[in-house]
């Protein structure tokens, strides 16, 4: 479980980096509501709760407090798949832009 949140925490900010870029110069549009309308907000809010969802990700590997119950490892594993299909979503986007 720990390799998946470092996995996790490395395609968060991989993710928030990328939106930003995208939605900045509006070569991306954001699917997620939530995302949207705290983007819409203040781009620097964005980036803030991104990181800071990373960072409590780290601070549980860090304390050794990473939770072991099964319902949580199924929700990282689909977080984990999830984010690794927009990885390649926004890796195919960023190869057909640059």
């Amino acid at each position: 479980m720990t390799l998946l949140f470092y996995y996790l925490i490395i395609l968060n900010l991989f993710d928030a980096a990328v939106t930003w870029i995208g939605l900045e110069n509006s070569l991306i549009s954001e699917l997620n509501p939530f995302i949207l309308a705290v983007y819409e907000a203040h781009p620097f809010l964005f980036i803030l709760i991104k990181v800071i969802l990373s960072i409590f990700l780290l601070l549980f590997v860090l304390f050794k407090v990473v939770p072991q119950s099964s319902i949580i490892k199924g929700i990282t594993i689909f977080a984990s798949a999830a984010y690794t299909a927009v990885f390649f979503m926004h890796a195919f986007w960023l190869i057909h832009i640059f």
